[in-house]
């Protein structure tokens, strides 16, 4: 009777000290979290909007699930890399954004990488401050400026810095697209593109003069834009590609200047959201998804995202789904009809 009685204490003690979400992690799922998770994205960055929301989120969640939270920044081609080997407990999964899959139409992420082959988890927040910028004195002071002042300046190039493969590529597209459709080839022929790497990179393109616009964002790029900076790195925004102006920036968005795509407004908002291995464990993947929807919520971090001028945008895994496979089936329409970087580098 006494070994049975340890026997049974023992398994009581192991029950209550198991790290099952029960009613302390998970909201009550069941489902086992691990006690540290590795989140992998898709930037080397550390100071780019990838690890910035990345991190807002994993604080956060870190008391939703119980658990430790490391956000390591080892760049797109690693991360789907360790996703691939990752067990199916959830200690790494990954964060990212669109680029996830525009690399993919792009040809500069691995096709085996596509959507499909991933367990897609909730879209977190989204990035509204994807924008162009150009130096202060520029003789345009919009997107739609700069086409018209090409067309009234035949003698005139404009040289874009972009990142080929990803969000800035696109939101170049959109633009080159409808350059060509209202203005034609011959002033479209005269829009060139630098392509460079990280935004640090395209700003020196612009302070160098070897571009004369570049993709930036409102959180990386305010701070050469107020009153006081000198005129050598001063810059001002030419737009943003999201759906609303931001709030307290002044920037009009590319659907305001009437920049559009097969007849629609170009909008394009910069979506961050999971990625878990494909055979995941369920529960895991429901009590990440049953945090985040928490996590939104939570006033500290919206006004955390808000300092970089990023916004929560809570959907939930079983609708992100359909909903990141229709996004990028109206991109590939864009991608299909642009010119390659290659043809329009100088």
């Amino acid at each position: 009777m006494s070994v049975l009685m340890v026997l049974v204490l023992s398994a009581l003690l192991v029950a209550c000290n198991s790290k099952s979400t029960g009613d302390d992690k998970g909201g009550g799922s069941g489902a086992e979290v691990p006690d540290r998770i590795r989140v992998v994205i898709g930037s080397t960055s550390t100071g780019g909007d990838t690890y910035q929301n990345a991190d807002a989120v994993s604080r956060y969640l870190e008391d939703s699930l119980g658990t430790n939270m490391k956000v390591d920044a080892v760049g797109a081609v690693k991360a789907f890399s360790e996703l691939s080997n990752a067990d199916t407990d959830g200690s790494t999964i990954m964060f990212f954004h669109d680029m996830s899959y525009l690399g993919i139409e792009y040809g500069s992420i691995n096709k085996k990488n596509k959507l499909e082959n991933w367990k897609i988890g909730p879209v977190v927040s989204t990035n509204p401050g994807n924008a162009f910028l150009a130096r202060s004195d520029a003789p345009y002071d919009t997107m739609a400026d700069s086409a018209e002042w090409l067309q009234s300046n035949p003698n005139e190039t404009i040289t874009v810095a972009i990142e080929a493969g990803g969000t800035s590529e696109i939101s170049f597209d959109g633009y080159y697209l409808w350059v060509e459709e209202k203005y034609g080839e011959e002033v479209a022929n005269r829009i060139k593109v630098y392509p460079t790497g990280s935004q640090q990179d395209k700003n020196q393109a612009l302070w160098d003069g070897n571009a004369d616009i570049i993709n930036g964002s409102i959180g990386g790029n305010s701070e050469y834009t107020k009153d006081g900076v000198d005129s050598d790195v001063k810059m001002k925004f030419l737009g943003i590609t999201a759906g609303e102006r931001v709030e307290g920036y002044d920037i009009p968005t590319f659907s305001e200047q009437g920049i559009t795509f097969d007849g629609e407004k170009f909008v394009f908002d910069k979506e961050f959201f999971f990625l878990l291995p494909k055979d995941i464990n369920p529960d895991f993947a429901k009590a990440l998804d049953k945090a985040v929807a928490e996590v939104v919520e939570n006033s500290d971090y919206i006004n955390d995202l808000s300092k970089n001028a990023y916004i929560p945008n809570y959907i939930p895994a079983d609708k992100a789904d359909d909903y990141l496979l229709e996004k990028r089936s109206t991109l590939q329409n864009i991608i299909k009809n642009a010119p390659s970087v290659d043809e329009l580098t100088e």
